[in-house]
């Protein structure tokens, strides 16, 4: 299931498949010719670790994603999100400005404080309205941004898709968050589990989709390639890219998040079947 920081993009290391699979049609711009090359030395271990998680998802994260869609009314399940995405801000912000990204350090504190405070706890998005988008940062991004190899492909235990260095920032960047750091616990580990069903619920309508491909394992690594590809190009990959690159280019505040409704990640919760953001905010 998925990792706890507090952000729907990733409740997974980095969406799990389930963010994977979203992430995949926020990617389908790419041109047709797009050829992706994959490092995965680890493919053996991998599979094997994908199909544990896929078993896990299949009796457990994916019926109760259903129940939780059944029982509680969309309104309800949107303010949840959004109170569960605002909780993950202050570690967006802080990696926004290890990035040196001041301009976009500024927009989303001024998000954090609207949607705090007139969105009532980020129970309402107001800040959308205000031109002040959604946008997520992480440790692995800012690593990536100062020239940190990505390493290999690597499918984690209850958690998913990622890279070996995404995959070392899930453990600062859970505790980098001030807000769920200083809950008691078991607040904390209820927001974790209430991340992982919303963000599994969000994906229930993928699952067909990756119940028809041929190979899943190779569908999930290569759309959560793609996706991180252009989350790392702040939504503006090249058009043509020879390899998994390992450091964006630095536009610093002139990158912009996707457009609110546009899906673009959405956080990981840490189910492997069809994870973020964008990932609700458990940063996740």
């Amino acid at each position: 299931m998925h990792q706890s920081c507090y952000r729907r993009r990733r409740l997974g290391p980095r969406l799990c498949l389930a963010a994977a699979l979203a992430l995949f049609a926020a990617c389908a711009s790419t041109p047709p010719d797009y050829t992706t090359q994959v490092k995965d030395p680890w493919e053996k271990f991998n599979r094997v670790t994908y199909a544990f998680n896929d078993k896990l998802d299949k009796a457990v994260a994916r019926p109760v994603a259903r129940q939780y869609v059944r029982a509680v009314p969309l309104p309800t399940r949107n303010g949840i999100h959004n109170f569960l995405s605002n909780l993950g801000e202050p570690v967006t912000i802080l990696n926004d400005l290890l990035q040196g990204r001041i301009g976009q350090t500024f927009k989303d504190s001024a998000r954090f404080v609207v949607n705090s405070t007139v969105g009532l706890a980020g129970w309402f998005d107001v800040a959308k309205h205000m031109q002040l988008p959604q946008h997520d940062a992480d440790l692995g991004e800012t690593l990536a941004h100062w020239g940190v190899p990505a390493g290999p492909y690597v499918v984690i235990p209850f958690l998913g898709p990622s890279d070996l260095r995404d995959g070392l920032s899930l453990y600062p960047d859970y505790h980098a968050n001030p807000l769920t750091n200083n809950m008691q616990a078991r607040y904390r580990n209820a927001g974790t589990l209430t991340n992982a069903i919303d963000t599994r619920a969000g994906l229930l309508d993928l699952d067909s989709t990756l119940d028809r491909a041929f190979d899943p394992y190779s569908f999930v690594r290569d759309a959560w390639i793609q996706h991180r590809r252009f989350e790392l190009y702040n939504g503006n990959p090249p058009a043509q890219f020879p390899d998994y690159p390992d450091l964006p280019p630095d536009d610093s505040d002139q990158g912009t998040a996707p457009a609110a409704g546009t899906v673009s990640a959405p956080p990981a919760a840490g189910t492997q079947s069809a994870a973020t953001h964008s990932p609700s905010k458990f940063k996740r």
